[in-house]
């Protein structure tokens, strides 16, 4: 089922059947977001804009180790389990207006072995608009959360500034090892530049707010505080992934294994972790003519 909130000009899709994602988000006037999936990408990770529950980006083999119990995930992302157990799963509408929805989806045992509930709320308006995302668990377990955006790159224009001095260091296969580095030439997006011609899969471990996403027109800000304190940035010929999240890639495995600062949770039973961020544009003004054509198609 699609839902829709907002208008033409500002306003957003929600596909309950995807992950409760959102399927479209038009801003001044153009949809932002990549629509079908990203070419060489699992058709149900490379587009749109979902929920990471209650894991973010890759769990290194799909092991969990916790709390005395030893747990493999579904192996969803080549060797390894990625982006959480909800981006997939049928959600539910549990009230909605003309610029807000609510949505909720019990964790599927078959891809988390902790019982709980997510919940995300998305609230539109003109310039505007707030994601609210919240883990309820029924009984104690590993919690993290997070928002991966595909946004739409068309023309190789789009801006990216991240306020974060270090990476951390992945393997070949994008797996955390829990060392930092400071950024690079390559990956010091501090300045906000633009993307075109860097390729970036990377892991920003302590960022500050906001995000600045610039595409020729408008200007988006994402802002947030804790516990979201961590992004990702991946380029892609067709767009770019600027994703926020309140813990590492790995965390539960890193945190076992001594590394600070991973934003893991322990949720006791009946407890919650809540995240939200705050998304707001406005238009730039015109530099150079900007082909509206190319913007909005999909």
């Amino acid at each position: 089922m699609i839902v829709r909130i907002g208008d033409e000009i500002d306003g957003v899709s929600i596909d309950t059947s995807a992950g409760g994602r959102l399927a479209s988000w038009v801003m001044a006037g153009c949809e932002r977001l990549l629509v079908e999936p990203a070419a060489g990408i699992a058709p149900s990770l490379g587009w749109g804009c979902y929920l990471m529950a209650p894991f973010v980006g890759r769990v290194h083999q799909g092991w969990v180790d916790w709390a005395g119990r030893k747990i493999r995930l579904r192996l969803n992302g080549g060797h390894h389990s990625i982006q959480g157990a909800v981006f997939d799963s049928e959600w539910t509408v549990t009230s909605k207006t003309a610029a807000s929805v609510s949505l909720s989806c019990p964790l599927d045992p078959s891809k988390w072995p902790f019982r709980g509930t997510v919940t995300q709320r998305i609230a539109i308006a003109r310039g505007l608009m707030r994601l609210d995302a919240e883990i309820a668990a029924d009984e104690a377990m590993p919690a993290a959360l997070g928002w991966h955006p595909w946004f739409r790159n068309p023309g190789g224009h789009l801006c990216v500034g991240v306020k974060g001095d270090k990476v951390l260091t992945l393997q070949p296969d994008l797996i955390p090892t829990g060392e930092l580095t400071p950024v690079d030439r390559r990956t010091d997006l501090r300045a906000g530049p633009n993307l075109a011609g860097h390729r970036l899969d990377d892991v920003y471990p302590a960022v500050r707010s906001p995000v600045v996403i610039t595409w020729p027109d408008i200007e988006l800000t994402m802002s947030f505080a804790r516990p979201v304190g961590v992004a990702v940035v991946h380029t892609h010929p067709q767009a770019v992934c600027v994703g926020l999240a309140t813990a590492w890639p790995d965390s539960i495995r890193l945190a076992r294994a001594g590394h600070a600062g991973t934003g893991l949770v322990s949720l006791p039973a009946g407890e919650k972790l809540s995240a939200a961020a705050s998304c707001s544009w406005v238009v730039r003004p015109a530099v150079q003519p900007v082909d509206r054509r190319l913007l909005s198609r999909s």
